[in-house]
């Protein structure tokens, strides 16, 4: 019956962080450029001595880790000039004080030295540095290939890179870094005016979360049935007569 117990303890763990992840994925549907995630389980074998002596082996799950889907969502059209929405694999780069980030997020703006910067206030880098709008100029036009100009010309290029999935971690601000160097992205494309929402589908998630409270209640019942067997046996024990 221990084991029962520590089963149960071990599958409310893991539906608890399931809810986690759900609640953050719903939390985000407004979010731009932020990726839908799922946690990833496995199942753990441990050996157990049973009554009569012998190993047998009970299964536990274990919250591996979290599986993230970077599958671009839908686009939004905002008719902001300093919005954008990077088409296809890709990120832009950002300078932050832990050292250069990755987002998606293209929701830019001015800050107040005329720097392109994410929502967050962190620079968006060029091929030469932080891109910094002339004083007085208003009329911005940024190419496909992440070029930003002006009437008076060119004054950087967004720096465009790919980054393997599997090495992404997400930091907060939705960004991300990795241990592994960034590429060129040579197959991404900028869309000046847009950007990107979230992959997060609500009624999907809303139908996990609803399958976890019931999972989760499910496992409330038995191990409360569990409890309450131990819990009459130790009571017929106490009123065994010696």
């Amino acid at each position: 019956m221990d084991n029962s117990l520590l089963v149960g303890l071990t599958a409310q763990m893991t539906l608890r962080r399931n809810m986690e992840i759900i609640s953050n994925n719903l939390a985000n549907v407004s979010t731009s450029g932020f990726k839908r995630e799922t946690p990833a389980f496995e199942e753990l074998l441990v050996p157990v001595e049973a009554a009569d002596a012998s190993l047998r082996e009970v299964s536990f799950v274990r919250d591996w880790g979290v599986v993230r889907d970077m599958s671009a969502g839908p686009m939004l059209q905002t008719g902001s000039q300093l919005d954008v929405s990077v088409q296809g694999e890709g990120f832009l780069v950002v300078r932050t004080e832990a050292g250069e980030r990755f987002t998606r997020d293209g929701h830019l703006k001015l800050d107040a030295q005329g720097r392109i910067v994410t929502a967050d206030g962190h620079p968006v880098l060029s091929d030469g540095g932080e891109v910094t709008v002339p004083p007085g100029e208003s009329d911005l036009s940024i190419a496909a290939d992440g070029t930003v100009s002006t009437k008076l010309g060119a004054i950087g290029k967004f720096r465009v890179v790919t980054v393997p999935s599997h090495t992404l971690r997400k930091e907060g601000f939705n960004l991300y870094t990795s241990d592994a160097p960034p590429s060129p992205a040579t197959d991404a494309r900028i869309v000046q005016g847009a950007i990107e929402r979230s992959n997060v589908e609500p009624v999907v998630e809303m139908t996990k979360m609803i399958e976890v409270m019931r999972a989760y209640q499910s496992s409330t019942e038995i191990l409360n049935a569990t409890d309450d067997l131990i819990r009459k046996a130790m009571q017929r024990l106490g009123e065994v007569k010696v």
